[in-house]
């Protein structure tokens, strides 16, 4: 038996260097061709740029007289948990389909996105897990991080959207939004500039980072909550829903690109309960059939308010000074407190005229703010930057100098490691003057926190 070489077959690497035009029709005039080539972007790892990006930029000059993409993004490689590359034969790599069926696609892409970096590699521990058919695979756990997020996503939006049929955008009043809605409102307007201008850029895991805090911190953990009670007022609804609409909405456009399965799914049950989607007269959310189309988010910088941003920042600091206390002291989530905070007059005013914040979501019955309040006697203290606030009736005084004495040492290590970076010559004359700034600024809060700590320490022991 004979062989010989077939004459009609190209080298692997050759052949591979026309691709972004032979696939056009080439080198035939297609329309296709006409149209798609040259492209925008390749995505490739840094491996091949020798044996193909740059093949295929020296063959389409060369044979359609123009390079085939303007931007080449290379990503990091995947390595198991060891360090190694990836590979059929050590038998360490994850079948992407795999990592589907045992997490699902939106993890498998969020968890990707969210470790991908510039240049430095990546790592992801690998385990076995036997299938429902009983074969045995390879997974990561790493997946979790991607899944926990989906069902965040799933169930934050079932919860909103229970509460949005009859949504009309025409009975939005801006002059009656809440401090919440202008915070929110303000917070979605930055994550959007972040997100796009950062996608723009060729940056992942950063934008990804930007709307995790947004939907679970700012959207879930704080906005939904503020906006349960108002549900059932028929009064303040309106301006709720529609606020609650038009940022889910925002919410899920931005993350489409990561989580395409799960979005889809749920804008589609938002088209149903509320078809039209924005704040009348400000901002409108063009309509789309499916999320895939949809318009990606304009910019509405108009949006940002700084002043309701910094207000909501003091009372969510008072909040979570209450909710440390109570941890600390193993008070019953149920037990409504009395609490009193000691701050500056301009704190006070923004406390008190949103009392009711604090009240919800720190299980608070009575609240009092001022520049003149006394430290009750056996009440819990804690420093929530410039503000005292003091827990009435919760505390051990011997397990509230013990307390007192672990904050003390935490707020001076703080001051220690702020005075360090400020006595370092190299510091104060290279770092950007706001940066300079900011520590000057931060060594006066800390020194003032540590005042107050000790100030506490001095009562207890006296008998305050």
């Amino acid at each position: 038996m004979s062989c010989y070489r077939d004459p009609d077959v190209l080298d692997t690497w050759f052949s591979s260097a026309l691709w972004p035009f032979s696939t056009l029709g080439w080198p035939d005039e297609s329309p296709d061709l006409r149209t798609f080539y040259p492209g925008d972007v390749l995505c490739t790892a840094r491996e091949i740029i020798t044996l193909w990006v740059s093949r295929m930029v020296m063959m389409g000059q060369y044979c359609m007289g123009d390079i085939p993409f303007r931007d080449v993004y290379i990503h990091a490689m995947i390595q198991d948990g060891e360090g190694r590359k990836m590979s059929k034969s050590l038998g360490n790599g994850i079948d992407p389909l795999v990592a589907i069926d045992s997490h699902g696609a939106d993890a498998m892409r969020f968890t990707l996105a969210s470790m991908t970096t510039d240049t430095q590699d990546i790592r992801m521990p690998v385990v076995s897990m036997t299938l429902p058919d009983g074969r045995q695979a390879n997974t990561s756990p790493k997946f979790d991080i991607g899944r926990n997020f989906c069902n965040k996503l799933w169930n934050a939006s079932r919860f909103a959207m229970m509460n949005l049929e009859g949504t009309e955008p025409a009975r939005f009043d801006a002059s009656e939004m809440d401090i919440t809605d202008k915070w929110i409102l303000s917070r979605l307007a930055k994550t959007i500039s972040e997100v796009t201008e950062s996608l723009e850029q060729f940056k992942y895991s950063e934008p990804l980072a930007s709307l995790y805090r947004f939907f679970w911190n700012d959207f879930c953990d704080w906005y939904l909550e503020w906006t349960k009670p108002r549900m059932q007022d028929e009064r303040k609804k309106p301006i709720a829903q529609n606020v609650l609409a038009f940022v889910l909405d925002q919410t899920l456009r931005l993350l489409h690109p990561f989580v395409p399965f799960i979005t889809e799914g749920i804008f589609q049950k938002l088209n149903e309960l509320a078809p039209s989607r924005g704040l009348h007269g400000r901002i409108k959310a063009p309509n789309s059939a499916a999320l895939v189309i949809a318009e990606w988010p304009r910019k509405i910088d108009s949006l940002q308010a700084p002043e309701a941003e910094s207000q909501i920042e003091a009372i969510q600091a008072v909040i979570r000074a209450i909710r440390d206390i109570r941890s600390n002291r193993n008070i019953p989530p149920k037990e409504l407190l009395v609490v009193s905070a000691k701050c500056q007059a301009e704190t006070a005013d923004i406390l008190t005229r949103n009392a009711d914040l604090i009240r919800q979501l720190a299980a608070v019955k009575e609240f009092r703010a001022g520049t003149d309040i006394a430290k009750p006697a056996n009440a819990a203290v804690a420093i929530a930057d410039s503000t005292e606030v003091y827990v009435h009736e919760a505390i051990d005084p011997e397990a509230e100098r013990q307390q007192l004495e672990k904050q003390k040492q935490q707020v001076e290590r703080a001051k220690e490691a702020v005075e360090a970076k400020l006595s370092n010559e190299n510091f104060v004359t290279r770092a950007k003057p706001e940066v300079v700034a900011q520590a000057r600024e931060k060594l006066a809060q800390l020194t003032e926190q540590l005042e107050a700590v000790e100030k506490h320490l001095s009562e207890l022991k006296n008998g305050g």
